[in-house]
């Protein structure tokens, strides 16, 4: 059945994976596209694991090389972010200030070879009452802070460093599950733990928070612009590393409302990377490769398909809860909470909301003239986003 939903590149794409990261050994056909392979492998940030093992492959010399210098560089870019993660390790010791990482080395933990994950930028988390220090502790060191007004983190830059800081866990859901989830989260920094990787140290959530933090942050990209393979082979090597899942996660998330997204995930999982069934996974095959398919359409943070942004806008709104109105109601309901979000004395002078409807559009509309926005396909959008929203309903999220 996964023959008929995924393509050819990314079966191959997926095989490649599943025989470094789970030494599986997956025979790769001759006459596969590997042009195509690897440009699927990039927008879902994977070339690295995906090609480790590239010699034993028949690919073009010229593709070869291309493929080489994409891996050195990605080596030389996840050293430096080892080291960036190291650097504010000890600028977060020295001030006694408690965090922890957010995925990033926290995810890298789990591979076979920490150095064949890809890296982004350093993902931490503090205590809320440690917010205004460790900002006063990060611009004595000379960042800049972005002040960008987001719903769980603020970002802080130096030079080739940054910094995401986030004073509260993404992907919380609305108002009448919150509660539930901040009870099971209220523990957390207690649970953290220090690694050591090589010469690195780091904190890092203990098993349990950090298979949550991932469940939590997959969501909420799941609903907006995707995940892509980079975090769904972070989710399939966590899951390989707990003994038993079920009595790890089954009662809390079941109490959240995240097991059955769970169940799923972990069943794409093994769809993908042909690991074998475990109990813990659904035996919904066909809800759980319609959301590989979804997951791998997407790519990484949308970089398979620039409309899923827009196609959200019809999903889920500005703070990625999950909701069930009509699309068209949901689409006024994101340009209204997007208004909010940016301008907090909306709802104090609603006259806001009608500047907003012309600013924010406008701002769009430029932004796309000067090439820094993908163009809108509103039709195209409205008409995606109806499959999108009917498989997010079917995994209730947080129900």
């Amino acid at each position: 059945m996964s023959e008929v939903l995924l393509s050819k590149e990314q079966q191959t794409l997926c095989h490649l994976l599943a025989n470094v990261l789970f030494h599986e050994n997956h025979k790769i056909e001759e006459d596969v596209d590997f042009g195509k392979v690897y440009e699927c492998a990039r927008k879902q940030a994977v070339v690295m694991p995906a090609f480790l093992n590239i010699n034993e492959y028949s690919i073009d010399s010229k593709l070869k090389q291309k493929i080489f210098s994409e891996i050195l560089s990605q080596t030389n870019l996840i050293a430096k972010n080892y080291s960036h993660h190291a650097y504010l390790h000890e600028l977060m010791i020295k001030h006694n200030i408690d965090y922890c990482i957010l995925k990033g080395v926290a995810s890298a933990h789990y591979y076979p070879q920490m150095m064949i994950r890809q890296m982004g930028d350093v993902d931490f988390i503090v205590k809320p009452q440690d917010l205004k220090k460790v900002d006063e502790i990060l611009s004595q060191e000379g960042f800049r802070c972005w002040h960008m007004n987001h719903v769980c983190h603020e970002v802080y830059t130096k030079d080739d460093m940054h910094f995401e800081m986030h004073f509260d866990f993404i992907g919380m859901p609305e108002i009448e599950h919150e509660e539930i989830v901040r009870e099971i989260l209220k523990d957390f920094f207690k649970e953290t733990r220090e690694i050591h990787e090589d010469m690195f140290t780091f904190v890092i959530p203990n098993d349990f928070y950090h298979g949550l933090v991932m469940l939590m942050h997959t969501q909420k990209h799941l609903l907006a612009e995707g995940f892509g393979l980079r975090h769904l082979c972070d989710w399939a090597l966590f899951i390989q590393s707990i003994d038993d899942f079920e009595k790890v996660f089954k009662e809390k998330l079941k109490k959240i409302g995240l097991w059955n997204y769970a169940s799923l995930l972990s069943r794409a999982c093994s769809i993908a990377f042909d690991l074998p069934y475990q109990d813990f996974m659904s035996d919904d095959t066909d809800l759980a490769l319609k959301l590989l398919k979804d997951i791998l359409d997407g790519g990484n943070f949308g970089a398979n398909n620039d409309q899923r942004v827009y196609e959200s806008m019809f999903v889920t709104d500005n703070d990625r809860h999950v909701v069930s109105r009509n699309r068209p109601a949901q689409f006024i309901k994101t340009i209204n909470s997007k208004i909010e979000n940016k301008w907090a004395k909306t709802k104090k002078y609603p006259i806001l909301y009608l500047f907003g409807w012309i600013y924010f559009p406008l701002r769009l509309i430029i932004r796309i003239c000067l090439k820094k926005r993908a163009p809108i396909k509103l039709k195209q959008a409205y008409s995606k986003s109806k499959d999108r929203k009917e498989l997010y309903e079917k995994i209730k999220l947080y129900k």
